[in-house]
C-alpha cells in the first residue's frame, strides 16, 4: 500500500499543491514554518479523517480562501492510494460556515460520497514526530487517542463501536446527572428501570472497544519487545490498564479473538456495575469503561512514563512505532505509509538509520522531513527523491 499522489487546495499554508509520490517515498526539506508538518498532516488526514494538530477542523482551512469566488472558506485534500487489489481516489472537502465558524466535512471515494466511518483506514499510516516522545509521560487521554487512531485504521468494527460508545456514554451520563439532581435512590425500581437500557448499550459498545484495545496491546507487547532489543538493552513490556479488565482477561487475551474477549469483558462489567451505581448517581458520571483506560510501557518492570529518562522514553516510543508498523502490516497484509517528521532531531544517527532501515525492509513507503538536506543525505534514504517546501504561511480560517 502506498500514496501515489497528493493534492492540496487552501489547506493551512498551502493555496495549491499537486505532488507525485513514488512507492518508496519522499524526502521533504525546508525551513521551519514552510509547510513540512502540514504536508504530513494532510496525509494523516486522508488515513484517519482527523486533523493531527488541531481538534477544531476549521483551523485546517485558510482564512478568506473562498473570497475571490464569493464562497465561504474551504479546503480540499485529495490522494491516490495504490493497494495490491485496487487504486482508490480519496478526497476530503471542508467548508466553513460563516455564521457558526464550524467546518462541515464531506468525503468521497472514486467520486462517490462516503460516510467518514467508511473511509477511515483506506490508506493506513504510522506517524512519528518529536511530540510523540511525550506520549508515555503525557496524560492517559493522549495514549487512548493513540490506540484509537491505530485501531480505527486496522479494523472498521472498532471505529463503529467507538463512535457508538461515545454517543451512548453521553446519553447515559446525561441521565446520571438528572438522577443526581433529583437525588434518586440507586436501588429504587424507577432508577433501575431508567438506567437499564443505557447500561446495556454502553456495555455492548464499550466491551468491544476494550476487547480490541486489550488485544492490540497484547500483540504490541511482544512486537515492541523484539524491536526494543534491536536498539537498546533491557526488556520492554506493554500493559493495558482498565477498571473493567481483570488479570485473568490479560491471560485469556493471548490467542483469543475480539468477539469472544468482548463477551468476557461485558460479563465482568455487568457484575461490577451494581457496586458503583450509587457513586455514579452521586457524581452524575459513568465510572467504568474505556474512557478511563490507559496503557503503559515498562523497561525491566520499570514504568517508562513515570521513571524513565528522556532517552529511555524516546527509544521506547521508537520500538512502539515499529511494533505499530509490524501490527498494521500483519493485519492488512500490506505495509503502511510511514511519516517521519524531523526524526533526526530526536534520534542519534545510528538509531535513526536503524529505524529507517527497518521500515524500508518492511516495505513501508517513507515520507521523511528535515530542515537541512544533510540530515537526509544518508545511504538508507538515497532511493527517495527530494521535495522542497516553499509554502507561504497564511492564517487559518
Amino acid at each position: 500500500m502506498h500514496l501515489s499522489s497528493l493534492s492540496l487546495e487552501q489547506f493551512r499554508s498551502y493555496t495549491a499543491l499537486s505532488l507525485e509520490i513514488p512507492p518508496q517515498g519522499l524526502r521533504v526539506i525546508g525551513p521551519n514554518a514552510s509547510g513540512k508538518s502540514t504536508l504530513l498532516e494532510s496525509v494523516l488526514l486522508l488515513a484517519t479523517l482527523k486533523g493531527a494538530r488541531s481538534a477544531n477542523e476549521r483551523e485546517l482551512v485558510c482564512r478568506g480562501s473562498g473570497e475571490e469566488f464569493g464562497l465561504p472558506p474551504f479546503a480540499r485534500v485529495g490522494g491516490t492510494v495504490i493497494t495490491r487489489q485496487e487504486q482508490l481516489e480519496l478526497q476530503i472537502a471542508l467548508q466553513v460556515d460563516p455564521e457558526t465558524r464550524s467546518a462541515r466535512k464531506t468525503v468521497s471515494v472514486d467520486g462517490v460520497s462516503k460516510r467518514v466511518l467508511d473511509a477511515v483506514g483506506l490508506l493506513k499510516v504510522v506517524s512519528f514526530s518529536p511530540e510523540d516522545v511525550s506520549l508515555l509521560a503525557g496524560p492517559p487521554a493522549q495514549r487512548r487517542r493513540y490506540l484509537d487512531v491505530m485501531l480505527s485504521q486496522v479494523d472498521r468494527r472498532y471505529l463503529r463501536a467507538l463512535s457508538r460508545y461515545v454517543r451512548v456514554l453521553s446519553q447515559r451520563n446525561g441521565l446520571l446527572r438528572a438522577l443526581s439532581r433529583d437525588r434518586a435512590s440507586p436501588n429504587a425500581p424507577a432508577t433501575l428501570s431508567q438506567l437499564a437500557f443505557w447500561d446495556d448499550e454502553v456495555i455492548a459498545a464499550g466491551a468491544t472497544v476494550i476487547a480490541h484495545r486489550l488485544l492490540a496491546v497484547s500483540n504490541i507487547d511482544g512486537l515492541a519487545n523484539a524491536r526494543f532489543g534491536q536498539i537498546a538493552e533491557g526488556s520492554l513490556s506493554a500493559t493495558y490498564r482498565s477498571n473493567v479488565v481483570t488479570d485473568g482477561m490479560h491471560r485469556y487475551a493471548i490467542g483469543t479473538n475480539a468477539d469472544d474477549l468482548g463477551l468476557v469483558v461485558a460479563r465482568e462489567w455487568t457484575q461490577q456495575l451494581a457496586s458503583v451505581r450509587a457513586e455514579e448517581i452521586r457524581r452524575g458520571l459513568s465510572l467504568l469503561g474505556p474512557q478511563r483506560d490507559d496503557f503503559s510501557l515498562a523497561i525491566d518492570d520499570m514504568d517508562v512514563g513515570v521513571y524513565g529518562s528522556r532517552g529511555q522514553q524516546r527509544l521506547s516510543v521508537v520500538a512502539l512505532k515499529l511494533a505499530e508498523a509490524d501490527l498494521m502490516r500483519r493485519e492488512a497484509m500490506e505495509p503502511p505509509t510511514v511519516l517521519l517528521d524531523d526524526v533526526f532531531s530526536e534520534l542519534d544517527g545510528e538509531r535513526a538509520e536503524h529505524l529507517i532501515g527497518t521500515l524500508s525492509a518492511l516495505g513501508c513507503q517513507l515520507i521523511v522531513t528535515a530542515t537541512e538536506r544533510e540530515r537526509l543525505s544518508t545511504s538508507s534514504l538515497s532511493a527517495l527523491p527530494w521535495f522542497q517546501t516553499r509554502a507561504v504561511v497564511r492564517e487559518p480560517a
